[in-house]
């Protein structure tokens, strides 16, 4: 037996200090065992997580799964891919989740290794605001907090603000997004089809999101709907309810795609036998065609679960026995075996337009309607936005701004329900007083916050290490652009824009993690400042030309306002564009030739009119772009021809 596994540069082993058991096993999902690893060699020590797959699963992962994961791998919110072992060799680990054990080695696995998130699952995350599980004891309590009106309204805009980053994450994965322009939001490429608070980490230092499995997801190759067959021969997607069926849920046998109690009706298959538990709706869809609803509806059942968690947990420790307790995955198993059981039994009347009627008053209507569209009962072309424009969430860009109204609408306390909030309505005068002093400790906080900022920039910068780029360094420049004035603002960007293609971080050139942390600032802290087209083109000017084509993406993003004349937001529109473009999207190519022969003479940009040139030169694109302007491939190739050889760093 051996507790290694080597890979092409690295190695690696579970981490045994990792674990309720110290095995290092952090959870067992539909299609995977997960273990915390470390990743070692050259010196190097990192933690991962070690992702052990069925090898049943190698091909649809390689060609399916892999696929749509690499194309994400610049989001920060979506897991990132380190290794794939195809061949474990004779590495071999026992493990046991509960009842279940089994042993993992080479003839039945194969490994994904993945960026280890330190922190919990959404799931986890909600349960521990209520309730503990003591390690010294080995027993589940209810922790110190209160269950009060005042936790109850904190713990809702907490998870209002987890809706609305959420939101920013699948607008993303769904790839309708100006970072690949693809800008109708009701025309997705893909779908996640596994939503639940088990796939959403919440970091632990910042509370950040990161979506996680992707093993159910699907790209659209057109339209905006994907059908699933469980029989491709006979293109049929049904399933056996009767109890052999349900006695494998969530192995081989799927009855749905993706999870019971967060899928869809329409997400589960058509009954060969037993009872269907979505009888009355099933004449409103086909069973097995997803769509961006889908995954929508999937976002309102995680999150009516997040609300609910703290009645979902009582419930469950009121009825357990200590022996239940001990286990440290126990809320977790009664939360989906619930979920399971209801609709095993058909028990689905509140299934779709979910409600806060059995769980705590204090969370606002205005978010009850939004948890209650997202999951609303399916009727005649729910998926045509065309059709059914107000009814329905159709994609995720609608569905944030009406959250983002509610967060707004919705008051810090309600004056009506909060006692204290009514005793202090006497002491007005305190109050302002109060005021008036929170004010002025405002002003000097601020005050402050500048040369605090200040002297830890000046510190990066003479201890500076590349490895630093999305921590400290991201860290301390989003410090430096916390302060109050504009003009400090823009002092302290131009400082930061410098720094970046100085010396010492990236020799003289910006790559695409630093033009991420430079678009990010510019976009949360100069949203409206004329002098975006300045920097902008800087960013264009000393992009690392390996990089090229990502930071175009991240520029094209910010979607500067055409009154904003910027020759590198431009080119870097041209050249986003070009790279989703066909071969004979006209208008696109013929567009991004007329910007490059525009600054084709200015120097400062000779990199990415370069990536330009050569894009135009590839493929059939030539032959377009020259059937539009009226003249012969020959005299385009050698118009750009010469532009193509001067790039380069």
């Amino acid at each position: 037996m051996n507790n290694v596994i080597r890979g092409t540069e690295f190695s690696y082993r579970i981490d045994t200090e990792h674990g309720i058991n110290h095995d290092g096993f952090i959870a067992e999902g539909t299609e995977s065992i997960v273990f915390k690893g470390v990743k070692y060699g050259s010196g190097l020590r990192y933690s991962c997580a070690l992702k052990f797959k069925p090898k049943s699963r190698l091909y649809s992962f390689m060609n399916r799964e892999y696929k749509i994961l690499e194309s994400m791998q610049t989001c920060r919110s979506v897991v990132r891919v380190l290794d794939v072992i195809e061949d474990l060799g004779d590495f071999s680990v026992a493990y046991q989740n509960g009842s279940k054990a089994g042993e993992i080695n080479n003839d039945n696995f194969f490994c994904v290794v993945e960026e280890y998130i330190d922190g919990d699952s959404l799931q986890d995350y909600c349960i521990k605001q209520w309730f503990v599980y003591d390690t010294a004891a080995k027993q589940w309590r209810r922790n110190p907090t209160e269950y009060s009106y005042r936790e109850v309204v904190k713990y809702q805009n907490q998870m209002i603000q987890f809706m609305i980053n959420f939101c920013e994450i699948m607008k993303f994965v769904s790839n309708v997004n100006e970072r690949n322009s693809k800008t109708d939001p009701n025309k997705p490429i893909i779908l996640h089809c596994d939503i639940k608070t088990e796939n959403i980490m919440v970091t632990k230092h910042g509370r950040e999101l990161v979506l996680i499995d992707f093993g159910r997801s699907q790209a659209i190759s057109s339209g905006r709907t994907f059908q699933h067959y469980n029989d491709p021969a006979m293109q049929t997607y049904t399933a056996d309810y009767s109890d052999v069926q349900w006695q494998d849920v969530g192995k081989d046998n799927f009855y749905s795609y993706g999870t019971t109690g967060y899928a869809a009706p329409e997400c589960y298959a058509a009954p060969s036998k037993g009872n269907f538990p979505f009888i009355s709706q099933s004449r409103e869809f086909v069973n097995g065609c997803l769509s961006i609803e889908s995954d929508i509806f999937s976002f309102g059942a995680t999150f009516f679960e997040c609300l609910s968690m703290y009645e979902i947990c009582s419930g469950i420790f009121e009825r357990a026995s200590e022996n239940d307790l001990s286990d440290p995955y126990f809320f977790g198993k009664e939360i989906r075996r619930l979920l399971e059981a209801r609709v095993r039994i058909s028990d689905t009347l509140d299934y779709c337009d979910r409600d806060f009627r059995n769980i705590d008053i204090a969370y606002h209507e205005a978010l009850e309607d939004i948890i209650r569209k997202a999951t609303r009962t399916r009727t005649t072309d729910f998926q045509d936005p065309d059709k059914t424009p107000g009814d329905f969430y159709h994609n995720f860009h609608e569905l944030q701004r009406e959250i983002e109204r509610a967060r707004d609408a919705i008051p810090s306390l309600d004056r009506k329900s909060d006692p204290l909030v009514r005793q202090m309505l006497g002491v007005s005068g305190f109050c302002a007083a109060f005021a008036v002093y929170a004010l002025i400790l405002w002003i000097l906080l601020n005050l402050l916050a500048g040369p605090l900022a200040r002297d830890r920039w000046n510190t990066l910068k003479l201890n500076y290490t590349d490895n630093q780029k999305r921590t400290t360094f991201a860290a301390v420049a989003e410090d430096m652009m916390e302060v109050p004035l504009k003009s400090s603002r823009k002092r302290n960007y131009e400082d930061i824009l410098e720094f970046t293609f100085g010396d010492v971080p990236n020799d003289c050139v910006i790559d695409s993690d630093e033009a991420d942390i430079l678009a990010e600032l510019m976009r949360e802290h100069l949203p409206e400042d004329k002098d975006r087209a300045y920097y902008i083109n800087v960013i264009i000017q000393n992009a690392k030309n390996d990089n090229m084509d990502d930071v175009a993406k991240i520029v094209y993003r910010l979607n500067l306002p055409k009154e904003y004349k910027s020759a590198g937001y431009d080119l870097a529109k041209a050249l986003t564009q070009v790279n989703n473009a066909d071969d004979s999207d006209e208008k696109i190519l013929v567009d991004a030739y007329y910007v490059l022969m525009e600054h084709s003479e200015e120097k400062e940009y000779r990199k990415i009119v370069s990536k330009i040139a050569i894009k135009l030169m590839s493929g059939g694109r030539t032959d377009t772009v020259a059937a539009s302007l009226g003249i012969d491939r020959e005299t385009l190739q050698d118009t750009l021809a010469p532009l193509t050889k001067i790039g380069g760093d």
